[in-house]
């Protein structure tokens, strides 16, 4: 078994929230099944543009569903570089393997390292996490592992109240329906603390926030 990490699992939940949550102004490319050919056993197929911001929680390959963490994992080119989607088991020579994805721009953004991204913007900070293990009798599929729980802050900042209320809502919702959205390793989520900071003049924006609680399952070699 492959040791896992938790900012792959950060990276799954920010990859949810593209997924979902839809960008009211236009920016960036979306690619709808991008399609690949695959040789006998294929298993790293390697996405066309660069500037991959976010790949389908869903591929097909032979027009079967596949699900990302289960089925298959994604390495994120940064910058310029490429970025591949690997498949667990290899696919047969001949399948047609689609993928999805999303590249340039996007909404939401880890912390606040980008200053040039048009509003509405969506930010995801991590708070705090803390590591729970297992029990004795709490047996994890291929091998060992812990849980582990982790707090983020989800701000939303917009020119519009109104538009930033209804963004704020809506990733609200998505949050609390994540436990409920086959996301991989995710065994609980929760939602609270929204609060309104109204304008704020120096950010010259409406503001919201709320916080978003979550455990996952963290798998150890």
């Amino acid at each position: 078994m492959t040791e896992e990490y938790i900012y792959q699992r950060e990276r799954d939940l920010i990859d949810y929230l593209r997924n979902n949550l839809v960008d009211p102004i236009n920016r960036g490319f979306d690619v709808v099944d991008e399609q690949f050919v695959a040789t006998a056993g294929q298993t790293v197929f390697t996405l066309n543009n660069s500037l991959v911001k976010n790949v389908a929680d869903t591929i097909t390959v032979n027009s079967v569903l596949k699900y990302k963490g289960y089925d298959y994992t994604v390495h994120y080119g940064e910058g310029n570089n490429v970025t591949t989607v690997t498949l667990l088991a290899g696919a047969s020579v001949g399948h047609v393997v689609k993928i999805s994805y999303h590249y340039g721009p996007s909404m939401i953004e880890r912390e606040f390292a980008r200053t040039d991204t048009k509003l509405p913007r969506v930010i995801i900070m991590f708070i705090v996490g803390d590591g729970d293990f297992a029990a004795l009798g709490d047996t994890m599929e291929y091998g060992y592992g812990s849980y582990f729980n982790v707090a983020f802050r989800i701000e939303v900042r917009d020119i519009f109240a109104n538009r930033a209320r209804e963004i704020l809502s809506q990733t609200y919702n998505l949050f609390m329906k994540m436990r409920h959205s086959n996301l991989f390793r995710t065994n609980i989520t929760n939602a609270g603390g929204v609060q309104n900071f109204d304008y704020d003049r120096d950010k010259e924006a409406y503001i919201w926030q709320f916080t978003g609680d979550i455990q996952w399952e963290i798998k150890f070699a």
